[in-house]
């Protein structure tokens, strides 16, 4: 009985989630990230990426988040609408001693605040690029 009940509220839960969750040109047109593919050189070096956001008020913050190829989270990057504009080239620093080459992915949230302090969130598309061997 506790197994079914709880199978059911899952269940339940799944369908909400889904249905609350945005569809692909939703996320698109709050921003994007993008990052051009190139080589991982030897030692640390700074890799670039840029973010556009467009969300519905002007206070809002933007998180960004890099995974390697094994999904291992390896670099993050914050930005507030108090001091970034809402279109920026950063960087991300990695080093080729703790990663390998592969396909990385730029994970990016953005939270927005209504006049009333009501905080929203969407995560956007993911970005994927690669880093090859020289």
């Amino acid at each position: 009985m506790v197994t079914r009940v709880a199978g059911s509220v899952a269940a339940t839960m799944l369908v909400v989630g889904l249905a609350a969750a945005p569809a692909t040109g939703e996320r698109a047109d709050f921003g994007r990230t993008t990052a051009r593919s190139g080589t991982l050189h030897r030692g640390c070096h700074d890799y670039r990426y840029d973010y556009r956001v467009t969300p519905p008020t002007d206070d809002w913050a933007l998180e960004t988040f890099l995974r390697d190829p094994r999904r291992e989270r390896i670099a993050s990057g914050m930005f507030l609408s108090d001091s970034d504009p809402a279109h920026l080239r950063s960087h991300f620093r990695v080093c080729r001693y703790s990663t390998r080459p592969g396909t990385f992915t730029v994970r990016a949230l953005l939270h927005w605040y209504t006049a009333t302090g009501d905080e929203h969130q969407i995560w956007l598309e993911p970005t994927r690029f690669r880093l090859r061997r020289p």
